[in-house]
C-alpha cells in the first residue's frame, strides 16, 4: 500500500548503528542530544481519529490472535502450511474474551486511570501483583517475586526471574504505544521502565520494539517508517538488535519470507534461556519471536491480513506475534480502514474480557481517554478537537542491558522438621559444569535436587554456587531455621516393617501440576491401584531431559535390605523412568551414594509408553542390608513431558541398633 522500496530500512538502521561511541547515552549525553541536536517534527491528529487508530489496534490484536490460536506451539521449529492456516470465516472473534495477549494490559490501564497516566512503576507493580487472572512464565514469575516482597524492577531481574528473556512484556506492551501517539523516545523509555516489573534484557527490549512501533504508527508515512522507529528504540550489539537486523538484511537480499525464516532458525533457534522450554523444540524467546512479527511486517507490503498470515505461518507464539502484528497495523491504518471481514466480527459490548469489568468498547475507551490525558500532561497545543504533537525527529536507544553469561536456576525449599528439601530446575544453555550446595552445617552436596537432614536445631545459611562450562556463575542464598530435631517414634521398633512412614516422603517435583494427586503422602497410603488421582506423578510441564526421584529421609538410622515400587499410570507423554537410568540410592553421611540391586521383575530399558506394560506394576528392589537416614529411586523422567508416576513406594527395613 505505502511501502517504500525496504532497503531504505537497512540504510537507516546502519547509518543509526555507525555513529559511534556508546548505543546508550548517559541522561547528561541524552539531554544534550534532545535538546540542542534532536530536530522537531509537528504532528496534526483529530481526536476522532485518535480514537479510530486506537479502535483499529484493539481490533487488530483480537484478529491477530484468535485467527492464530488454534496453532498456538503447535508448530515447534516448523513453518504452518498454507493448507493448515484456519479458516478465517470459521472464527468466532468473541473468543478474544478469554485471551491473556489482551486483558493483561487493562490492569495497567486501570492504574494510569486511577493514579495519572504518568503514575510511578510501583503504583504498576503492585496491580499487577494483586491481579488473580492465571499467568505463565515471565509474568509468573514476576508476580510471584512481588508476592514474595521482591519489588520492580528486580522482579522481572534474571537473579530472581529466569524467564527474563521470555516473550511476555512483548505480548502486553500494546496499550502504551496508543497512550504516546508518535512521542516514540518517551514511549520507549516508558516501555522499558514498565517491562521491568517482568523481564530484563531482551524480554523488556520486545516490550519496547513493540510499543515504539505502535507509537510510530500514528503519524508514519509507511509500514517500513513503522520498522525502522521500533528497530532503533532497541540499543546497538543487543542481541535482540542484531536478531532484527538480520531479519531486515535478509529481506533487503531478496530472499522469500520461507528462505528467512530458516536463516533465522539456523542462526538464532537455538539461543532460548526459558528454563521450563530448556532443550525442546519449543521457544518463547522475546527476540525470535519479535523475528517473527518483523517479518509479517516486512513481508506482508502492507496487507493487514497478508502480514497476519505470515507473522502466524512462522510458528512457536502463532497467537501472540499475528496479534502484535494486527494491533501495529490496525493503528496505522485505524479501525474504518481494516478489511470488512475483520471489522465485521468485533462485538463491541457483548462480552466482557475475562478476570476484569471491560467490554471491548470499554477497553478502548480507557486507552482513548488516557491518550488525551498524556497530550494534555505534555501542554501540546489544541484548536477545537485538533492536536498538534511535537515530537522528536531522532529516535534514541533505552538503555542497554542484556542477560550475561551464566546459569539459571528455579529453586524451591521445603522444610519438614529437621529435613530440609531442595528442588532445584537449573539450566544453561551451554552446559552446567558444577552444582555446590553448603548447608550451613559443614555438609556439602553436589545434587541439583537435594535433601539434608541437620543435627541440631538452629538458623542455617545455605548457599548454592552453579557454574557453567564457560565459567559463569549464579549463586543462591538462603537462610532457613530448624526448630527442633525430630526421632522416630514406633511400637514396633526394632522389627523389620514398611518404615515408610518413619521418614519424610520427598520428591524431584514439590509442586506438580498434572492430573495426578497433588499430596505425596499417596505414595504411602498403602493403596495400590485406582484412578490417576490414587498417585503422584511428577509432571510440571514440557521441560528439559532431567533426573527425577522419589523416596524418604528418616529421622536417624535405619537398616534397609528391600524397596517396592509400585509405578502408576502411563501416559503418551511420560510416567516412568527412561532408557535404563532408574537406579536406588542411599543417604549416608551427608550425601547420596549409589547401591546394587537386584531388580525383580526387570524394569524395562525404554522410553515408550507401550514398553511399560500395564498399570500399577510392582517392582521389588533387594539387595545387601544398608544402615542409612534416607533412600529412593532416581532416573531420567521419561516421555517428552519428562515425568514418573508413583502409587506406592515401600522400604523394608529396622532401626540400627
Amino acid at each position: 500500500m505505502k511501502l517504500k522500496v525496504f532497503s531504505l530500512i537497512l540504510a537507516v538502521i546502519f547509518v543509526l548503528s555507525a555513529c559511534g561511541g556508546k548505543s546508550e547515552p548517559s541522561e547528561e549525553e541524552t539531554s544534550e542530544i534532545s535538546d540542542e541536536q534532536n530536530e522537531k517534527k509537528i504532528h496534526y491528529i483529530d481526536e476522532d481519529e485518535l480514537y479510530d487508530k486506537i479502535l483499529g489496534s484493539w481490533a487488530g490484536q483480537a484478529a491477530g490472535v484468535v485467527w492464530g490460536a488454534p496453532t498456538e506451539f503447535n508448530y515447534l521449529k516448523r513453518m504452518i502450511p498454507d493448507d493448515e492456516v484456519p479458516d478465517i470465516n470459521s472464527l468466532n472473534l468473541d473468543s478474544v474474551a478469554g485471551q491473556d495477549d489482551l486483558y493483561v494490559e487493562i490492569p495497567f490501564l486501570e492504574t494510569m486511570k486511577e493514579y495519572g497516566v504518568d503514575c510511578g512503576l510501583k503504583r504498576l507493580a503492585d496491580k499487577f501483583r494483586d491481579s488473580e487472572f492465571p499467568l505463565d512464565h515471565a509474568n509468573k514469575i514476576g508476580r510471584e517475586n512481588l508476592r514474595g516482597g521482591i519489588e520492580a524492577p528486580m522482579s522481572g531481574h534474571y537473579k530472581y526471574n529466569p524467564h527474563c528473556d521470555d516473550i511476555d512484556w512483548q505480548i502486553e506492551s500494546d496499550f502504551l504505544g496508543h497512550i504516546y501517539p508518535g512521542m516514540v523516545n518517551e514511549c520507549a523509555a516508558r516501555a522499558f521502565e514498565i517491562g521491568h516489573i517482568m523481564n530484563y534484557g531482551d524480554g523488556v527490549y520486545g516490550g519496547v520494539f513493540v510499543a515504539a512501533m505502535h507509537s510510530a504508527a500514528f503519524f508514519a508515512d509507511s509500514v517500513d517508517e513503522i520498522i525502522t522507529a521500533g528497530i532503533s528504540a532497541i540499543p546497538k550489539d543487543t542481541k535482540f538488535r542484531l536478531l532484527l537486523e538480520d531479519v531486515v538484511k535478509w529481506h533487503s537480499e531478496g530472499l522469500s519470507w520461507q528462505e528467512n525464516w530458516q536463516n533465522l532458525e539456523e542462526v538464532w533457534g537455538a539461543t532460548d534461556r526459558c528454563i521450563w522450554y530448556a532443550n525442546s523444540d519449543a521457544n518463547i524467546d522475546a527476540k525470535l519471536n519479535a523475528g517473527y512479527i518483523l517479518m509479517g511486517l516486512l513481508y506482508g507490503n502492507g496487507d493487514f491480513t497478508e502480514s497476519i498470515k505470515i507473522s502466524m505461518q512462522c510458528g512457536q507464539d502463532s497467537d501472540c506475534n499475528p496479534s502484535s502484528v494486527g494491533g501495529i497495523l490496525g493503528n496505522y491504518y485505524g479501525f474504518k480502514a481494516l478489511p470488512e471481514i475483520w471489522t465485521s466480527k468485533i462485538n463491541m459490548t457483548g462480552y466482557q474480557f475475562a478476570y476484569t469489568n471491560h467490554t471491548m468498547k470499554s477497553a478502548v475507551e480507557l486507552n482513548y481517554v488516557l491518550a488525551l490525558e498524556m497530550l494534555e500532561l505534555k501542554d501540546f497545543k489544541k484548536d477545537g478537537r485538533v492536536w498538534e504533537i511535537v515530537t522528536d525527529d531522532e529516535i534514541l536507544p533505552v538503555p542497554f542491558e542484556q542477560w550475561p553469561d551464566i546459569p539459571s536456576a528455579e529453586v524451591d525449599f521445603q522444610i519438614i522438621d529437621n529435613i530440609l528439601s531442595v528442588n532445584a530446575n537449573i539450566f544453561d544453555l551451554n552446559g552446567i559444569k558444577t552444582i555446590l550446595w553448603d548447608f550451613g552445617d559443614g555438609a556439602a552436596d553436589i545434587s541439583g535436587n537435594t535433601v539434608h537432614v541437620y543435627e541440631e536445631a538452629g538458623e542455617y545459611d545455605i548457599k548454592c554456587t552453579i557454574t557453567n562450562v564457560n565459567d559463569g556463575v549464579f549463586e543462591i542464598e538462603k537462610t532457613i531455621k530448624i526448630e527442633a530435631i525430630k526421632k522416630t517414634t514406633s511400637p514396633d521398633k526394632g522389627n523389620i516393617r514398611n518404615i515408610a512412614n518413619s521418614g519424610v516422603p520427598i520428591c524431584s517435583d514439590f509442586y506438580p501440576t498434572g492430573s495426578g494427586s497433588k499430596s505425596l503422602e499417596v505414595i504411602r497410603d498403602g493403596k495400590k491401584s485406582g484412578s490417576n488421582t490414587a498417585q503422584y506423578d511428577t509432571y510440571i510441564g514440557y521441560v528439559s531431559k532431567h533426573d527425577d526421584f522419589v523416596g524418604y529421609i528418616f529421622y536417624e538410622e535405619f537398616n534397609i535390605d528391600k524397596i517396592i515400587f509400585t509405578d502408576g499410570m502411563h501416559f503418551d507423554n511420560g510416567g516412568w523412568f527412561a532408557d535404563g537410568t532408574l537406579k536406588a540410592q542411599i543417604y549416608k553421611n551427608g550425601g547420596w551414594v549409589d547401591i546394587d540391586c537386584t531388580v525383580t521383575p526387570e524394569y524395562p530399558n525404554a522410553n515408550s509408553m507401550n514398553a511399560f506394560g500395564a498399570n500399577f506394576r510392582e517392582y521389588t528392589f533387594t539387595f545387601d542390608e544398608v544402615k542409612c537416614k534416607g533412600i529412593r529411586l532416581i532416573g531420567i523422567a521419561g516421555g517428552s513431558a519428562g515425568f514418573i508416576s508413583i502409587v506406592e513406594l515401600e522400604v523394608f527395613g529396622a532401626e540400627a541398633q
